[in-house]
């Protein structure tokens, strides 16, 4: 009878995780190993010997089920798969994230429940695998032997073995690390990443302004589209009546449902920057940036990021002249959930500051990460006139709207109306403001950072995000709808999109040279 009660317990622990990584309730029933295990350790001798490899086996046994429940949440979120090598850097960026949305306690009791699931985990698997030999525990070896075979398995839905394939995907894992790795290593000094001059964007004014969440299931999916593609449209219109023209393509980002300055430094390092290991490797390399690229153009290089609320160290190594964070962006409303800042307010702030540059002659480049349409998507501001923004204070008339953002999780139908309605309210607040403050030679590249979790997506959503670019000057888009770029704010949709780090190679490869000679 304990060995039914503990192969059901473990089963459990393996089967359920799969179903949340599979999004399938019902996708696998038994997982043979949860017996094995058991089963194996019961048949063990009861002295030192055993002893010690029991507990070798309850310490595999318990990472793997740990690694399991793990391996579903970043599907779920993130959509791929576990890395064990490179993903517990994630954690304190998880912690920051619960913390600015539902608070610093919400954040330590989250912390110390995951802490109190592992160690039951850990003390679980040590006290389940005993010492219980005899025919009941024999019997079970063989039938979860015999249920392990790939062949009985074909024959029996719902019947899989899970800790094998998880061991494969994270060997596979390892493989894929390895040669990233070796990738960003190469890059330090080979001439591909060397900061180069853009001659053909001399004296233009360039912005890079990143949308959060901004996924291509925004345009492909009805449930969105009903509503971003006509205020798509809309604003083709009307950019076009204020003299400007656009062009869009859609682009693989190197990752889904969060870590946005990810996204940021694969643009600004034209490498694929799918993970934290990766970002502080770039960072503590001799690596060119984009930022360098137009620094040896002449521009004064800003980055405005007004998520940062904490030192950040790495916006001075990602070679800015300046970086405005939030506190630097002169903003006295209230915070609106996660959000420090409206993506209106955060815009209209850059116009000023651009005014009071050290050298007003001197081109700007300027990175912008936008957040109003971070999870969790509520509370949705409307957009106010500029002239009556003044410091942020006639944003309090929306404190205190957002609605539960733990409650959003368990209404899809809920969390996917606050998506895009706040995604409607970063578009509208970043084309009007391009329609109203745009210098007339000024290049304007608006893009998604990754896709928003898969509870707004589905399962099967890719990783491409639009990417629009705006200008008046037709000679500058032409070089990209030369790349595949689409006239209007609408892109086409594509099976294999490049990848977002092909943005920095394109404007080196297409504006190293006078614009007069581009090929």
């Amino acid at each position: 009878m304990r060995l039914l009660l503990v192969g059901l317990a473990v089963n459990a622990l393996i089967v359920l995780p799969a179903w949340w990584r599979d999004g399938v309730p019902g996708s696998v029933w038994l997982a043979p190993e949860a017996w094995l295990l058991p089963a194996t350790a019961a048949l063990l001798p009861a002295g030192r010997g055993g002893a010690v490899v029991r507990a070798a086996m309850a310490g595999l046994l318990a990472f793997a089920v740990i690694a399991g429940i793990f391996d579903a949440l970043v599907v779920s979120v993130l959509g791929r798969p576990l890395n064990v090598f490179i993903d517990p850097l994630m954690l304190g960026a998880g912690f920051h994230l619960i913390e600015g949305s539902l608070g610093f306690w919400a954040a330590v009791l989250a912390s110390l429940i995951v802490a109190a699931a592992a160690f039951a985990v850990v003390w679980g698997a040590a006290s389940a695998l005993k010492p219980d030999a005899g025919r009941p525990a024999m019997v079970v070896l063989l039938v979860a032997l015999a249920l392990s075979l790939p062949p009985l398995q074909a024959r029996l839905p719902g019947v899989s073995t899970q800790l094998p394939a998880l061991a494969a995907h994270q060997v596979d894992q390892f493989e894929r690390t390895r040669l990233a790795r070796a990738a960003l290593v190469e890059a330090q000094g080979h001439p591909e990443f060397e900061p180069r001059a853009l001659e053909g964007l001399t004296g233009r004014d360039v912005y890079v302004v990143f949308v959060e969440s901004y996924g291509a299931s925004a345009i492909e999916q009805a449930r969105f589209a009903r509503t971003i593609r006509p205020l798509l449209d809309g604003w083709r219109q009307r950019l076009a009546a204020a003299g400007l023209s656009s062009v869009s393509a859609a682009l693989e980002a190197p990752i889904r449902g969060g870590q946005s300055w990810l996204s940021h430094a694969t643009v600004q390092s034209g490498l694929p920057i799918d993970n934290q290991l990766w970002y502080s490797m770039l960072l503590s390399r001799d690596i060119g940036l984009l930022a360098d690229d137009f620094r040896a153009t002449g521009h004064w290089t800003v980055n405005v990021a007004p998520a940062i609320v904490r030192d950040w160290p790495e916006g001075r190594q990602l070679g800015f002249d300046r970086v405005l964070a939030a506190a630097e962006l002169g903003y006295e409303g209230p915070a609106l959930g996660w959000v420090t800042m409206p993506d209106q307010f955060t815009l209209q702030a850059l116009s000023e500051a651009l005014g009071e540059r050290p050298d007003p002659r001197r081109p700007v480049f300027a990175q912008v990460a936008l957040i109003s349409s971070h999870w969790p998507w509520q509370p949705v501001v409307d957009l106010v006139e500029p002239a009556r923004m003044d410091d942020g204070r006639i944003y309090r008339r929306w404190a205190g709207r957002d609605i539960d953002a733990f409650s959003l999780l368990f209404s899809p139908r809920r969390l996917r109306s606050a998506y895009s309605d706040s995604l409607a309210y970063s578009l509208e607040a970043t084309f009007d403001w391009a329609a109203r403050s745009l210098p007339r030679d000024a290049l304007l590249i608006v893009l998604g950072d990754h896709q928003p979790v898969s509870l707004v997506t589905g399962r099967d959503a890719g990783a491409s995000v639009p990417v629009h670019v705006i200008s008046a000057d037709g000679e500058v888009l032409a070089a990209f709808a030369r790349r595949g770029f689409v006239p209007g704010l609408l892109p086409a949709a594509v099976d294999d999109p490049p990848g977002l780090e092909r943005l920095r190679h394109w404007l080196r490869r297409d504006f190293a040279r006078p614009r007069e000679n581009l090929p």
